[in-house]
């Protein structure tokens, strides 16, 4: 029954599967003898998931017919689109941004701006350049659109953005297709913790600039966890992607799920910047069409939330009140690991700001997934790497959790090929890992 491109379609979301084991793992032996740092949500230090309180108040202070009716636009309300807006490229972007084209089109989440721009802009069985590390949905929502991958590698041998890679990776994609296609998720990448620097970005912007003088480049930026980046000014952050090339547009995904951590809500944005209006206005009418035919339109209720907030002053002011205690506790968490880490001589992919950072375990991945999991601690378990969700573990847990990771780490090293003895533990790895 089903079509020769959809046979070879099977979800396996290694996070999900491995925070319900989590969770039975904490029915089991208790909260307290269990590390859950699979969930990829921020929570607090009393382990509930952070519920700001403006946004609580100014979502269920809506009437009831602004959640339960559906949205007036297919791309959004006109409030919506001026409170992202604001909230992206600051209350000045009128102003600033003179000469350029500023659109948005909301979207369910930031994983409906990805599919929305991957489907649009490169033809079927063309490659969209994506990091060697990542948040690993990205492959299947190219796959799912009909495109390919290449991935670049992230880090040099110095940790920093490795610039001579991606430049080789899209000479490549550019002898093959007209359109180049390129995916970053900065700052605060999922899963590493990086930013690049702005000297990274303005390098990576005079080899995209070399490259369009014959080729149109489309720039994904993935900005889904920006807001917990600390003391980040977005205005300044925004001036890097000003005053490029008319053939360079940049396409910034965006999701209430991280800023507001409305996750369920399912509300996110597709910001188009360029300088030239036919771009602009073929962004407009192809990614509505998309809509229509996709997922029609999103929550009015998160939308109204979301531009009720942002363009209220006072509101505003509390949501990042509210939010840099939690970007503090981040910090908090992520100095505690790292410190030890540092200590004990386990290697981690160059962290910075964020909900996640990853060790790099390569082909002794399963293993060291298994192995923790034995002793009741959960991580995500991704093609070469173990991820750890710093948003989701309480410091009391962070504590000595570095040093358990080496552990792992070191006694798979012990076992090599051998196959790994394994006690009835808490997990089986069938199709996880």
């Amino acid at each position: 029954m089903l079509s020769k491109d959809a046979m070879n379609k099977k979800i396996i979301d290694r996070v999900f599967e491995l925070s319900i084991r989590a969770k039975e793992s904490v029915e089991k032996y208790g909260q307290e003898k269990v590390i859950n740092a699979t969930i990829g949500s921020l929570y607090g230090e009393d382990n509930k998931l952070v519920v700001y309180d403006v946004v609580t108040e100014t979502y269920y202070a809506q009437e009831p017919a602004d959640f339960a009716a559906y949205a007036a636009s297919l791309t959004g309300s006109d409030e919506f689109k001026e409170s992202v807006k604001v909230s992206t490229f600051g209350e000045n972007y009128k102003e600033d941004f003179k000469g350029h084209y500023l659109e948005v089109i909301a979207t369910p989440g930031g994983t409906g701006a990805l599919s929305n721009t991957i489907k649009n802009y490169l033809n079927n069985g063309e490659t969209v350049l994506i990091p060697e590390w990542l948040w690993e949905p990205y492959k299947s929502i190219i796959s799912d659109n009909q495109k390919t991958f290449d991935s670049y590698k992230v880090f040099d041998e110095n940790g920093n953005f490795n610039l001579n890679d991606v430049e080789k990776k899209l000479n490549e994609v550019a002898a093959k297709q007209e359109t180049i296609m390129i995916l970053i998720n900065d700052p605060c990448q999922n899963p590493t913790g990086y930013k690049l620097t702005r000297e990274e970005w303005e390098k990576l912007f005079e080899i995209f600039e070399e490259i369009a003088k014959t080729k149109e480049i489309v720039l994904i930026n993935d900005i889904a966890y920006i807001d917990y980046d600390p003391g980040i000014n977005k205005e300044e952050y925004m001036e890097i992607f000003k005053n490029r090339p008319k053939n360079i547009l940049t396409v910034f995904t965006f999701s209430i799920s991280k800023s507001l951590t409305s996750y369920g809500l399912r509300v996110g944005a597709q910001i188009a910047l360029t300088r030239d209006e036919t771009i602009a206005r073929d962004f407009n009418e192809v990614c509505s069409f998309s809509c229509r035919s996709t997922w029609s339109n999103v929550s009015k209720g998160g939308m109204k939330m979301y531009s009720d907030i942002v363009l209220n002053k006072e509101k505003y002011k509390r949501l990042k009140e509210e939010r840099e205690k939690y970007v503090n506790l981040l910090k908090e968490r992520a100095d505690i690991f790292l410190k030890e880490a540092k200590e004990i001589g386990l290697e981690i992919l160059p962290y910075k700001s964020g909900f996640f950072l990853s060790i790099p375990t390569y082909e002794l991945t399963e293993k060291v997934g298994y192995i923790l999991a034995d002793e009741n601690i959960f991580t995500v378990i991704a093609e070469k790497w173990v991820r750890i969700a710093l948003c989701s573990v309480p410091k009391a847990k962070v504590w000595g959790l570095a040093g358990k990771v080496k552990e792992a780490v070191d006694r798979a090293k012990e076992i090599g090929t051998k196959e790994l003895e394994r006690d009835g533990g808490n997990v089986e790895c069938e199709g996880c890992c």
